[in-house]
């Protein structure tokens, strides 16, 4: 399959390389499966919650960088080890807690949640009642756990009646650590068939907040236990905790009343040797929570609604996919440098986003956009190297294969591996090929240097890439430096060039400002998939060859028809018997044509092949004397001869010589062609930097087919004579840098009748000033 290009000039067409397309298509392939392999494990591992492990350490790390501050408005009652040894062993007498309840209660604190199970009757329940009864805000656990007895489903445990009856209300107190046994979150309701029971912290925090938010879930009843609303937890830094007093200074009437008036209070076990400890995401030497302590910081949590709220599963899933879509955009774009740094800035950014969208209060596991990016990331570094790999060995074996390779690779030493694992062979053939082609392109280089004529090499939009010694000579370093062919062209003064750059091969001359002819040739340059790569353009001097042409064509010219025209009729009139009267004058005549063809002739070849003397030259002082050697002529026949008298210096560079004898041969022609009684007029006119000068006739003028040809040599046009003269004038002009024609220039006036010559020469610097 071919696809055709156009760009300006010519056509060339580009064939579709196999291999390249093979690779492509390979490579596109790879890049789509893992595109497909890594989004689906993103998405199973999102929906599975498979990096809940590592999720849980990043939440830890990221808890600890910005721990809560433990509130004052709660107190922890602890059962702590001096306790035990004050009051003795455990579990204590009923009357014991009974007197704690009293104390708060006479103290004026707020309700109370109070973490200790009595499940069993003893001794003392009745005591323990009454003072809840009194207090009327304090809070007890129940147990609600499943399965239950005699295959039940699950089983309610309440504390003793009369203990149940008189507490404010009952709560769980279920603990939920996660897989690694540390608890980050804790239920605020269990439901279980009919039954919902809020934690026991609930109370506590609706009695401050005063709201609906703590109201049961609607759920469908079933017959199995269920944790539902879970909370994460903001703990406050082990350092900075909550404010914990004693049991027993308590119950002894030690702590100050007024700080424990209306404070939230939790009673709990604290002891080390009661169990009752937990991990937490701030622990660390492994060091464990007191239970009581949790429930402190999950009701914090809860009163200051500071909870951070898990991001919803399609949300967490499509977060999830953003970075690995950056990933997978990045590996179609940039180059292994670039997916480094994006893969790098894409872990880091995930990381980051996670952080700060914690501590905008909303939690997103970034553990699986993470793995993501890491599986896809080696995935496609393996399958993009075993492709590049491949196209390497199909481009080795299609440089090994090709005949003009082979023609120069005797040029280019080159050692032969054949040890070493695969990957080593491939390198040192991979490197052993670059310094063919280095090689190669050294030898083309080299080549084009040498070349005997001046020569470039221009890419596609034209730009120069190579010059060779001889075109430094002929442009100069400046004018090739950053140079195109339009600047080249524009600097032989050749600015109609687009036709030479045909796409095939040929050459066409230009005539330079200094009379000097360069051949152009171009060939185009394809490479190996027959797709144009630019052109060699070479600029050979052929001066003197087509002076030699030019001079031969003349010769033959002058000889074989215009020279012996004038012989054969000398001849014929000898050999006639019967001569006319005019005889000696037709004699005469012919000899004199053959005079002027002669002196012609040598006149155009001096101009065209003698060094010219430039010099400053008055032109308005040579137009005068010219002016003055005709007069003679012009008075015998009875025309006007004027020239200008205005008195300005028009200062030009010239050769005195022959543009005083341009003059003569544009005056002589104008009296011959003027009628008697006419005029011939000179005049000169500055334009800017160029000066004019005219030279106008009142003959017969020339037709358009004569225009076109009047300035080549023996073309007379339609006036009497073989043309030499006008092609000296032609010439003369031309190698001092001018113009010649019968056309006006912009801003002359157009001569109506007869001819009118307008010659334009650049002023000698400095003149006008």
């Amino acid at each position: 399959m071919t696809k055709t290009h156009r760009r300006g000039r010519a056509a060339f067409v580009l064939p579709r390389s196999d291999v390249g397309s093979r690779v492509a298509t390979r490579v596109l392939a790879e890049w789509a499966v893992t595109a497909l392999i890594s989004m689906a494990v993103v998405i199973w591992l999102s929906l599975a919650n498979l990096t809940e492990r590592t999720d849980h350490v990043l939440y830890d790390t990221y808890s600890r960088m910005a721990p809560a501050d433990a509130t004052d408005q709660i107190v922890v009652i602890g059962i702590d080890d001096r306790s035990l040894n004050a009051i003795g062993p455990w579990p204590w007498p009923r009357d014991v807690h009974a007197r704690l309840i009293q104390a708060l209660h006479h103290a004026g604190s707020g309700p109370v949640a109070y973490d200790v199970l009595f499940m069993e009757p003893r001794e003392g329940d009745e005591a323990l009642a009454a003072a809840l009864g009194e207090a009327g805000n304090v809070h007890l656990p129940a147990l609600l756990s499943a399965p239950g007895f005699n295959g039940a489903a699950y089983q309610l445990d309440r504390p003793v009646a009369p203990v149940a009856a008189a507490a404010a209300s009952l709560g769980h107190v279920m603990l939920t650590p996660d897989q690694d046994g540390t608890v980050r979150h804790l239920p605020l309701w269990l439901t279980a068939g009919d039954h919902k029971i809020g934690h026991l912290v609930l109370p506590l925090a609706r009695s401050v907040r005063g709201d609906d938010a703590l109201t049961p879930p609607d759920t469908p009843a079933i017959d199995a236990l269920e944790a539902r609303a879970p909370v994460l937890i903001r703990y406050p830094s082990p350092d900075a905790g909550y404010r914990v007093v004693s049991f027993v200074d308590v119950v002894n009437g030690e702590i100050d009343p007024a700080f424990l008036r209306d404070r939230l209070i939790l009673v709990g076990a604290t002891a080390h040797g009661m169990g009752d400890r937990f991990a937490t995401s701030l622990s660390h030497d492994s060091s464990l929570t007191p239970g009581v302590e949790i429930q402190a910081a999950l009701l914090q949590t809860v009163v200051e609604q500071s909870a951070p709220r898990p991001v919803p599963m399609w949300l967490r899933t499509t977060l999830a996919l953003l970075p690995l879509t950056l990933m997978l955009f990045g590996f179609v774009t940039l180059r292994p440098g670039g997916n480094t740094v994006l893969g790098v800035g894409l872990l880091l950014a995930t990381l980051v986003a996670s952080a700060m969208a914690l501590k905008a209060g909303w939690w997103w596991p970034p553990m699986s956009a993470i793995f993501g990016v890491l599986i896809a990331w080696p995935l496609w570094s393996w399958r993009r190297l075993a492709a590049a790999y491949g196209y390497m060995q199909a481009e080795l074996a299609n440089l090994r294969d090709d005949s003009d390779s082979r023609q120069l690779a005797p040029l280019s030493s080159a050692p032969v591996w054949k040890s070493g694992d695969e990957v080593s062979r491939q390198v040192r053939a991979l490197s052993t090929a670059l310094k063919q082609l280095k090689d190669f392109n050294r030898f083309i280089t080299q080549s084009v240097r040498s070349l005997p004529d001046a020569a470039v090499i221009a890419d596609m939009d034209d730009k120069v890439l190579v010059a060779n010694a001889r075109a430094r000579k002929l442009f100069g370093e400046a004018v090739l430096k950053d140079a195109t062919l339009a600047t080249l062209f524009n600097a032989l003064g050749h600015k109609d060039w687009r036709h030479l750059m045909s796409g095939e091969e040929g050459h066409d001359d230009i005539q330079l400002n200094d009379g000097r002819a360069l051949q152009v040739a171009t060939a185009p340059l394809t490479d190996v998939e027959g797709q144009s790569a630019g052109n060699i353009v070479r600029f050979a001097d052929v001066t003197q060859l087509r002076a030699s042409e030019r001079q031969r064509e003349r010769t033959l010219q002058l000889l074989g028809h215009d020279m012996r025209a004038p012989q054969v009729s000398i001849l014929t009139l000898l050999d006639n018997a019967k001569r006319p009267e005019d005889f000696e004058n037709r004699i005469r005549a012919n000899a004199q044509q053959t005079l002027s063809l002669a002196d012609g002739y040598v006149q155009l070849s001096r101009a065209e092949s003698q060094m010219l003397r430039f010099e400053v030259v008055d032109l308005g002082l040579l137009l005068t004397e010219a002016a003055d050697m005709m007069w003679p002529q012009a008075a015998a026949k009875g025309v006007d001869l004027s020239s200008p008298e205005d008195g300005y210096d028009y200062l030009i560079e010239g050769d005195a010589s022959l543009l005083r004898r341009v003059m003569i041969n544009l005056m002589d022609n104008a009296i011959r062609h003027t009628p008697t009684g006419g005029r011939v007029r000179c005049d000169l006119f500055r334009r800017g930097d160029d000066i004019t000068m005219t030279i106008a006739d009142e003959g017969p003028g020339f037709d358009p087919e004569a225009k076109s040809r009047m300035f080549q040599p023996f073309q007379g046009g339609n006036i009497a004579g073989s043309g030499l003269g006008l092609a000296f004038v032609h010439t003369v002009i031309q190698r001092h840098g001018g113009r010649i024609s019968l056309d006006a220039p912009a801003g002359l006036p157009q001569v109506e009748t007869g001819s009118c010559f307008y010659i334009t020469l650049p002023s000698a610097p400095g003149a006008e000033a």
